[in-house]
């Protein structure tokens, strides 16, 4: 192996080594022995029909052991099992007659070992297994599943992690954010193919964004509270620049939703952004972007000062002064 080659290959391992993984234990049973090996490659792969992969190295012994016995578990580890981790990562240790020591097992569907305690587990029937240069990639179809609660055993840079509870704090609200997104984007197609009229629109905003403005000043932290201030501040630096301020006029709407800690009103909220920018952005000038601005420090005072029923009021007022500035949007509050 040739230097360039050398320098790829730890560049390459230590861009892996960047990636927070759960780690597994791969586990079958034949003739009479278990077998069992740490692994951190597992993916679930498809949902119909239930597949889900993990990678081996093509030296593995456990290799031949799976495809003779045409089944393996995957085991997921709880944050407590490091022990298990290690036990199956050691040299000597993958391979037991009858039990593997001080590790509990027992056997669901295909007879493979499951770990007990793992925080999930996948009993599998062999599906295929594919090339992966140096690993075997195991296709397995999932006869049954399961688990319990708790945190996963975290693996990245060479050394196990756990999750501290901000990190814990931080994945929750980007699965919860995940979530709302694709709610939204299914409310927003649906949308984009019946068309809605300005009046239509105004009166969905009125329905939803009071009610996101006074849930914001209930549940929005101070850090939230903060950016959304930064975010009108940016914004008003451009109204004389409509191409540049309604994308952020329009996130501030987005915003708060987001902020109602509500899934329903924030994706509701969301799913409209596209008719908004469609209906507000031809008629972006400076004096309209400036009576916009103010309209959303309003807000933001009542939300700052965590007045629900001022932040409600201020965004509906806001929205009867939007359509007043609509072509055939509603002209009464």
């Amino acid at each position: 192996m040739n230097d360039d080659t050398t320098d790829m290959t730890d560049l390459f391992r230590r861009a892996a080594g960047g990636f927070a993984s759960g780690v597994t234990v791969v586990t079958t049973q034949h003739g009479g022995f278990l077998y069992g090996l740490t692994a951190t490659s597992f993916v679930s792969l498809s949902l119909n029909p239930l597949l889900v992969t993990v990678s081996i190295n093509v030296h593995s012994p456990i290799l031949e052991e799976i495809r003779d016995s045409g089944r393996f578990a995957i085991n997921v580890l709880a944050s407590d099992q490091q022990h298990v981790s290690t036990y199956f990562a050691t040299r000597g240790r993958g391979r037991s007659e009858g039990a593997f020591v001080g590790i509990d097992t027992h056997v669901e569907r295909t007879g493979a070992p499951i770990v007990t305690g793992a925080l999930s587990w996948f009993d599998c029937r062999v599906h295929t297994t594919l090339d992966g240069g140096d690993h075997t990639i195991l296709v397995g179809a999932v006869a049954a599943a399961g688990g319990g609660t708790g945190e996963p055993l975290m693996y990245m840079s060479g050394r196990y992690r756990a999750l501290s509870l901000a990190e814990e704090k931080a994945v929750e609200e980007e699965a919860e954010r995940a979530d709302i997104h694709r709610i939204a984007d299914s409310l927003s197609v649906h949308l984009h193919l019946h068309g809605m009229s300005p009046e239509q629109l105004i009166d969905a905003q009125r329905a939803v964004e009071p009610a996101a403005a006074a849930l914001a000043a209930r549940n929005a932290t101070d850090r939230q509270l903060l950016q959304l201030r930064e975010l009108v501040d940016a914004a008003e630096e451009f109204v004389d620049d409509p191409a540049r301020y309604t994308p952020l006029s329009l996130e501030f709407h987005q915003q708060l939703g987001m902020l109602s800690a509500n899934p329903a009103i924030a994706a509701s909220v969301q799913a409209l952004n596209q008719p908004r920018a469609s209906a507000y952005a031809p008629h972006t000038e400076t004096h309209r972007a400036r009576r916009a601005t103010d309209a959303h420090r309003h807000v933001l005072a009542a939300i700052l000062a965590r007045d629900e029923e001022s932040a409600r009021q201020r965004m509906a007022e806001h929205l009867g002064q939007v359509a007043r500035g609509l072509p055939d949007a509603p002209r009464t509050e």
